[in-house]
């Protein structure tokens, strides 16, 4: 097996790693789907988000910071990512002053915000959370990195009971999208792959990969787990 094979075959492991977060991901969040009825939704109609609400971490899509308090029960804060875990708030910073937002608390009801303002602050900025009723969206900024964060400021306007008749949006499988896609891209590039003997390496390399992203999808894998071996294989690389 020649070097530059080598490097190929750990450019792949990279861009595996990239999408196993993103399949381990769209599996928890079609697991948690299943159990709607005792799970916190928000909806921004505005940017097309209609997602669920998680209190294990961000890297889960949605999260809710326990130190926040519950709608309608003072401030609350909600976390989410730009880039990778679903990228629920990818569209935060095309929020505008009055937009709709709607979160949907089993126990509490629908909570209906509007948006009042937009803030870039320093990633160290630490929000206070005794600000009366309000909802705080939180995320990176600019895209792609984490030097600062954008804060979505928004009011509570009225609370109203949660319809259970109504589902919410159900997305694609976009799991099985990505496992799809890699599979596509490593069967043309072992074809198409100059080093005619190395061809059945990156060929096995792409089945054995894929196979390990359709278990992932059926068994998701921890995220800090993942992002751990990707922090190993970005640093061995010098990215």
């Amino acid at each position: 097996m020649k070097l530059s094979t080598v490097f190929v075959l750990v450019g792949i492991i990279i861009i595996s790693l990239y999408c196993l977060i993103e399949v381990s991901y769209y599996s928890s969040a079609d697991n948690s789907s299943q159990n709607s009825t005792n799970t916190p939704y928000i909806e921004i109609p505005s940017i097309n988000v209609d997602q669920s609400i998680n209190n294990k971490s961000v890297d889960y899509g949605i999260y809710y910071d326990p130190h926040s308090a519950k709608p309608s029960f003072g401030t609350t804060a909600l976390f989410g990512h730009r880039t990778f875990h679903g990228s629920p708030f990818i569209n935060l910073d095309k929020l505008k002053t009055g937009d709709n937002i709607t979160v949907s608390w089993p126990g509490i009801g629908n909570v209906e915000y509007a948006v009042v303002n937009s803030t870039v602050v320093d990633a160290s900025y630490r929000l206070n959370v005794d600000q009366g009723n309000k909802l705080f969206l939180i995320t990176c900024y600019p895209l792609g990195s984490d030097t600062q964060r954008l804060i979505i400021e928004a009011n509570q306007v009225t609370i109203y009971p949660i319809n259970n008749n109504q589902p919410h949006t159900s997305e694609p499988p976009y799991g099985l999208f990505i496992i799809i896609g890699f599979f596509a891209f490593g069967l043309i590039l072992s074809f198409l792959y100059p080093l005619k003997e190395d061809q059945y390496i990156i060929f096995l390399a792409i089945i054995a990969i894929t196979a390990f992203l359709v278990l992932a999808y059926l068994f998701p894998i921890p995220p800090d787990a993942i992002e751990s071996q990707l922090s190993w294989f970005n640093n061995l690389l010098g990215v």
